[in-house]
């Protein structure tokens, strides 16, 4: 199931940021950083959908 939740989204960002830090091989440390990277950008576009929604006024579940 995919997470729709950006608050949500940012905590996963900063735990694996956080977890990163304990991480003794580089190659883990960056691929870390790189999930925490995918979730933050994740839940800026989460967000970015919903206020166009909110501003459009349109049911995001309405089909064109």
């Amino acid at each position: 199931m995919k997470e729709t939740d950006p608050a949500k989204l940012r905590a996963l960002a900063a735990w694996y940021r956080e977890y990163a830090d304990r991480a003794g091989n580089p190659a883990i440390w960056e691929a870390r950083l790189r999930t925490a990277d995918k979730f933050e950008a994740e839940a800026d576009c989460v967000a970015s959908e919903r206020a166009a929604v909110r501003e459009e006024g349109a049911s995001p579940w309405k089909q064109s």
